[in-house]
């Protein structure tokens, strides 16, 4: 970044704009209101990412700082103005910025983290080292994107927790619905909800019919075994499958660790 660049400098409220590149769409009031109070208190900490436009200067960074200087009255706000930047530059800074402070819903994330990819053509991996997360951290928040619009807004509005939403993010729409009714009514935890999912995926049993509690029980205590759903199916001529369910490298890792299986083999 040039001295020019980096130079802070007081510009008015009224002459900047939210950029079309911004990530972020859904603000909290109360958590408005609340930065709006230390800002009336301490002023602006941080200065706002701007660039110059005809009209004014269009917001790249700090959009919610510049909302809540708005709430508290003021009339100028710190900034550091970059027309170095190009359009995919600008989107990126912003985004970045966005991730470090945790300040998207999941929702918006996953659609930054696709838009850069799509605009730069990267791997999963390759978005992880251009905003310095994990690969996993990517792939997880990309689950999101399959996600049925209902459900993506309850996660949004914080009645779906990111954990829930990436299991529910791999079943069909027309279940996720039905699942995300079953995580807010009876509060299931991630583990509960997966176990719930592998019996609804689970095949039914061509024989043995008499002792179908003797089979539940031995999935569950499999279940307990691994730490992740364990779903047993079975022919009649006395062959079937075992299958464990897991929803992250890290899972996957923990069920290995449990069967003895060394981390680093």
């Amino acid at each position: 970044m040039s001295n020019a660049a980096s130079t802070i400098r007081t510009i008015p409220v009224d002459l900047i704009r939210p950029g079309s590149t911004q990530a972020r769409r859904h603000f909290d009031a109360d958590a408005l209101e609340e930065l709006a109070r230390s800002i009336r208190e301490s002023g602006v900490i941080q200065p706002i990412v701007l660039r110059t436009r005809v009209w004014g200067y269009e917001l790249l960074a700090g959009e919610r700082r510049w909302r809540a200087a708005q709430l508290a009255g003021l009339h100028d706000i710190p900034a550091i103005v970059r027309d170095d930047l190009s359009e995919d530059e600008a989107f990126i800074l912003g985004l970045i910025e966005n991730l470090q402070r945790e300040s998207l819903s999941p929702i918006e994330t996953a659609a930054g983290l696709k838009r850069l990819g799509e605009t730069f053509e990267l791997t999963h991996d390759q978005i992880g080292e251009r905003i310095g997360k994990s690969r996993a951290y990517v792939s997880n928040y990309f689950r999101l994107l399959n996600l049925d619009p209902q459900v993506a807004t309850l996660v949004n509005e914080g009645h779906i927790p990111l954990g829930h939403a990436k299991v529910l993010a791999s079943l069909p729409h027309d279940q996720q619905l039905r699942f995300a009714d079953e995580v807010i009514r009876h509060k299931l935890t991630v583990r509960q909800l997966e176990r719930r999912v592998a019996l609804h995926r689970r095949p039914k049993a061509t024989f043995n019919q008499g002792k179908p509690g003797d089979w539940e029980r031995l999935e569950r205590e499999l279940s307990d075994l691994v730490g992740c759903p364990v779903a047993i199916s079975l022919e009649k001529d006395g062959q079937g499958e075992l299958r464990v369910a897991f929803h992250s490298l890290d899972e996957l890792d923990g069920v290995m660790a449990r069967l003895g299986y060394p981390a680093n083999s």
